[in-house]
């Protein structure tokens, strides 16, 4: 250790970031000890207003050099003084030591909490002496400061800088806390007590005993006192006591844990052996966690199990024993208390009979037998699933009300529960897909879970996750015997290799559900770990996979933080899964924001036939999930209060994902559930009564508010089916700070179609016709001449367009006109098949060949008689940059619209109005029980559709609706929210005199996903 000016021990690095901000000279620099490597130091150096942290390590021989990459000569010395001395010329550093900076005046350490009461000033304008420097950030915001840790000048790419960094607001803090008598009583108890343990001479050190009398007769003491008494639950700076003492143990279970996984390899004879094994789990150069080497600790009698199951398994085999014994024994690991997977459930109902009576009676559904059936006081009525042809969701009004449209004659039943009809509505969903008789599905269930494992082993069951169940919106327990279809998991800071983790998952799965799964693909970044099972039956179905990876952390080479991804091909369906772990800080919004875009435009994923567009408009469904870190801007106190109350929408509107998507900063165009489950980070270990917002390091105390870092995002094609079923976290698995999220879906899927007619000729030949386009850009560009490109997975290559016909320019704003398009020729002439394709316009500058914008038109609505007028936005990189309009119609001589399974369940408007007195069931398949129904189902009646399902009856729209706008569109025109006209249209609010009763609830199920534009719909609507 030096005692020289520019030695600071019990500096942290935020507060040496703070002293080197101060001093403001090139060259200034600050050596303090590495708090997890025994005998590093962190030499932080400041240069053109930004922080460079270089790391001294011991080498092999016992001296110091700075780190280098791997390959690079390094420069050794003796001691930490000469490594100064010799470095005040720029020897490989962005520049030499030339202005030491010492510890003076340094911010005073963070409290735990804003005291309450008596205890705080109210004054938020106090003079800067009682402001205080939460870790991680610098104290003054009076001039932009970016820090990156940097490696010497020739020893590889320089990362970027990282952004300037975002203040928060912290509370000012008394000089004096005055202790109440009891608190007093209790110090002074504790005090004597401590006189008496002294006095029996137990074995602990003279040192350690010193420092707990500081602590007790000091602030420390009164610091986890404040924090107890408004509702913390952690003693941070006894914690603190602890972390020095803790340092030794840590290097030690390092060794420990090394010589057990040497001992893992070795019996693993399965497994190649490789250089990257999971050896050396050393903490990668951040402060020493206390909380981590405890939770290490707990994990070592299960990694002692593990290695004794891997060795008792290879003598096994070895030696050619009998396995009985022990698959019986793992048989009998769990005993899930679980219904058949081919149940039954009865639901109470009122039904409406003759004279519009009501009668209480009793539905029966079994899966098994595919049946519905009434069961009333005179009997029962028994339906088998094909007489089932339609059930349709009242919306409106206060009762709860389904309509079933039997073979022979529609019944309406009435719930007491909203969430009774739903499951009454999945189970029936499942009966028709189990018993369908199409040999593919047209759509399919999945489960996609998140987890941040915090470098601990997880328990033994973890059947709450994979069953959605816990808090939030959950599955009722009648589905959780029914499989899904595909499972995706992802999880950050894995403290299980990527084998061992596919083994658990694959057995856990296997023995919940008692089927057969198919691992499709795994990838890994560093700890973060990606992967999708499908069920046996589906495995043939996935092609075209593809795995890919985005390393976010320190300069853009370390893999701690960023992304794995992998996508695939489900039939004609194109998938992507992004598992992420973006930067962590309440502070560090903006360089989240920053991760993601990074991560978008860097990963290889996908066809590379449209590598031209945008990455998440590539994909037909594409999922972004993770440990996305995005924090609640708020304090801890009020946090915790606000969940006391349960006020979960009043916290949401601090959470910084939600107000930066809502500012278009990210994730655009994705959404998200309705978040209804307590934040799912930073729990204590063990239990999920209290958070941990308090981080125990050797050089500080730092705050983890209580957040939703745990997130699922998803985006779909306009018009493909995608149904949110579960978004909930579990309660019961506690051995991580996170909480796992599961979410569940219904989405669209497309099979690799096969015309059944053979290959087209020229006399059948289908085209899809567009004309009179209109192309509304925000800004103007200065540029004249553009052309439209027209990709799809229906044409053989991409088409091209002529020149714009015409362009005016408005102020900002240009419009472009295109009168014709030539014709698209898709390869299979077949309506069947085009229905479910869309086009993917990009618009493309032809002065500099730049593509400035791009829209997907969906042709699943298109007319096959006229043009019909369709409307889409246009995005640059997920801004909103414009609109799309034109006439498109399909030419094609031959095939016929297929019903959709997924068109089963529909939307009716509010009871008793004519819209809903006659449903409509369209389809091949439906025609002949059509003609039977005679009376009661009058031809070509409209039935309103569920969000985002796009299952209006082809032709029943009039042909005037599709050359002139509604009244809602003119409504929607006339406070610039027409980009929402399409969305409510489909999910049934065509009509003003529903639209008066709409609410919020309303217009964030019809895919309103932004909070102003859902408050300036609903204060226009008042106007009615």
């Amino acid at each position: 250790m030096s005692d020289k000016k520019w030695f600071h021990r019990q500096t942290s690095r935020s507060e040496a970031e703070e002293l080197l901000y101060k001093a403001g000279l090139d060259g200034s620099f600050i050596v303090r000890p590495s708090g997890s490597i025994q005998g590093a130091y962190a030499l932080s150096l400041l240069y053109k207003n930004n922080v460079h942290t270089y790391r001294a390590l011991p080498t092999e021989d016992g001296m110091l050099s700075i780190q280098t990459f791997k390959g690079v000569q390094q420069r050794k010395f003796m001691t930490i003084d000469e490594l100064v001395d010799n470095n005040k010329e720029a020897h490989g550093l962005v520049c030499g030591l030339t202005n030491p900076v010492g510890a003076t005046d340094l911010p005073p350490p963070v409290p735990p909490f804003p005291v309450l009461g008596n205890r705080i000033s109210n004054n938020v304008n106090d003079n800067n002496q009682h402001r205080v420097s939460s870790p991680g950030f610098p104290l003054s915001n009076s001039s932009p400061r970016n820090a990156s840790i940097t490696f010497p000048i020739g020893t590889g790419r320089p990362g970027p800088p990282l952004p300037a960094r975002d203040m928060p607001e912290l509370p000012k803090i008394p000089d004096q806390i005055v202790p109440t008598n009891q608190e007093l009583r209790l110090q002074q108890a504790l005090l004597c007590r401590f006189e008496n343990m002294q006095m029996m001479g137990l074995p602990v050190s003279s040192n350690f005993q010193e420092e707990i009398r500081t602590y007790l007769n000091g602030k420390n003491w009164k610091s986890d006192v404040t924090t107890i008494t408004v509702g913390g639950s952690q003693c941070a700076q006894l914690q603190s006591l602890l972390v020095n003492e803790a340092v030794t143990l840590q290097s030690e279970l390092d060794v420990f844990m090394e010589k057990v996984e040497f001992l893992r390899v070795l019996f693993d004879v399965s497994t190649p052996l490789c250089t990257n094994s999971s050896f050396n789990r050393k903490a990668n150069g951040s402060d020493f966690d206390l909380e981590q080497v405890l939770g290490r600790l707990t994990d070592c009698s299960q990694v002692v199990q593990i290695l004794n199951k891997t060795a008792h398994t290879t003598i096994e085999k070895g030696l050619n024993l009998s396995t009985s014994n022990s698959r019986e024994k793992a048989s009998k690991r769990k005993n899930y208390q679980r219904t058949a997977l081919m149940l039954k459930k009865r639901f109470e109902v009122k039904m409406e009979g003759a004279l519009k009576k009501t009668t209480q009676v009793k539905v029966e559904l079994d899966v098994a037998r595919g049946t519905l059936s009434i069961h009333k006081p005179e009997g029962e009525i028994l339906y088998n699933n094909n007489r089932i042809l339609q059930i349709i969701k009242h919306n409106k009004g206060k009762s709860i009300k389904l309509e079933v449209v039997f073979d022979d004659k529609k019944r309406e039943f009435c719930f007491e529960e909203n969430q009774q009809r739903e499951v009454f509505c999945q189970l029936i969903q499942q009966i028709r897909n189990s018993h369908s008789k199409t040999s593919e599905p047209d759509q399919i269930s999945i489960f996609c879970g998140t987890w941040n494992m915090g470098n601990a082993l997880p328990p033994d069951d973890l059947s709450s996750w994979l069953l959605c169940s816990g808090s939030g919106r959950v599955l009722d327990p009648s589905l959780h015997s029914i499989p899904h279809d595909m499972y995706v998991f992802g999880t950050q800071e894995s403290g299980m290799t990527e084998k061992d983790w596919n083994r658990k998952i694959m057995e856990e799965i296997g023995q919940i559900f008692n089927d057969n799964f198919h691992l499709v693909v795994h990838a890994s970044l560093w700890q973060m770990r990606i992967v999708v099972i499908v069920k046996e039956e589906h495995k043939h179905r996935i092609s075209h996979i593809k795995t890919s990876d985005v390393k976010t952390g320190i300069a853009n080479t370390l893999g701690n933080k960023g992304a794995v991804g992998v996508s695939f091909f489900f039939g004609g369906t194109p998938f992507c899964f992004i598992n992420s772990h973006l930067t962590s800080g309440a502070e560090k919004c903006t360089r989240r924001n920053n991760n993601y875009h990074d991560i978008i435009s860097q990963l290889a994923l996908g066809n590379d036939r449209f590598k031209q567009f945008y990455f998440t408009n590539r994909f037909e469904h594409i999922f972004f999930f993770g440990d996305l870190n995005y924090r609640l801007n708020l304090g801890v106190e009020d946090i915790l209060r606000s969940l006391k109350d349960n006020e979960l929408r009043h916290l949401q509107e601090y959470d910084q994902l939600r107000i930066e998507k809502n500012a278009a900063k990210v994730l655009s165009g994705f959404n998200e559930d309705e978040i209804n489950f307590a934040p799912t980070y930073r729990y204590e270990r063990g239990t999920r009564e209290h958070y941990a917002h308090l981080k125990v390091k050797t050089t500080c105390v730092k705050t983890n508010v209580p957040s939703w870092c745990d997130r699922v995002m998803w985006k779909s094609y306009p018009e493909v089916y995608n149904i949110s079923r579960s978004y909930g976290c579990t309660d019961d698995i506690m051995s991580s700070d996170h909480s796992p999220v599961f979410s569940s879906f219904y989405v669209g899927v497309r099979t690799q179609y096969v015309p059944k007619q053979g290959v087209k000729n020229d006399a059948s030949a289908a085209q899809i016709l567009l004309s009179s386009i209109e192309v509304k850009l925000k800004r103007g560009s200065g540029r004249k001449s553009f052309s439209l490109a027209f990709h799809s997975d229906c044409l053989p290559h991409c088409e091209k367009s002529e020149l714009n016909t015409a362009m005016e320019e408005k102020d900002s704003s240009i419009e472009l006109k295109w009168a014709k398009i030539p014709a698209l020729k898709p390869i299979i002439s077949d309506l069947e098949y085009l229905v479910d394709q869309h086009l993917l316009i990009g618009i493309r500058c032809e002065d500099d060949g730049d593509y400035i914008g791009e829209c997907m038109v969906p042709l699943r609505k298109i007319s096959t008689d006229h043009p019909k007028r369709f409307s889409q936005p246009i995005t640059h990189k997920e801004e909103h940059v414009g609109d799309i309009t034109g006439l498109l119609n399909i030419s094609c001589p031959r095939g016929g619209i297929k019903e959709k399974t997924y068109e089963f369940i529909q939307i009716g408007g509010s009871p008793g109005s004519k819209e809903d007195d006659h449903p409509i069931i369209v389809g091949g398949d439906r025609k002949k029980e059509m003609r039977n129904l005679g009376k009661f189902i009058p031809p070509m009646q409209v039935v309103r559709s569920s969000y985002p399902s796009p299952t209006f009856p082809r032709n029943a729209e009039s042909s005037n609706h599709e050359n002139s706008p509604s009244d809602l569109e003119i409504m929607l025109a006339e406070i610039g929210m027409t980009k929402h006209a399409t969305r409510l249209i489909e999910s049934g609010w065509d009509d003003l005199h529903f639209i008066k009763d709409m609410n919020d609830a309303d217009l964030r199920e019809a895919g309103v996903r932004c909070d102003k534009d859902r408050a300036i719909i609903l204060e226009r609507i008042q106007r009615l």
